[in-house]
């Protein structure tokens, strides 16, 4: 699985540092999710990620096929 953060969050024209500040997040937090470096993304802070860039769960978590 992949999160699509970094993507998602430059379409909007969202720097790190203005996510953060709109989810009320650290700055280091952010940087973790988009990442891939967080052990775990709690389901209400996917939920604001999402209601703040504007998408879809789908959008942001994506499946990624290994080894073909």
């Amino acid at each position: 699985m992949e999160i699509r953060l970094k993507q998602l969050r430059e379409d909007k024209g969202l720097s790190q540092n203005a996510l953060a500040r709109q989810l009320e997040m650290s700055l280091a937090n952010i940087q973790k999710i988009e990442y891939g470096k967080a052990k775990s993304i709690p389901l209400d802070t996917l939920e604001k990620i999402c209601l703040a860039l504007d998408c879809e769960i789908g959008d942001l978590l994506v499946i990624v096929e290994r080894g073909k």
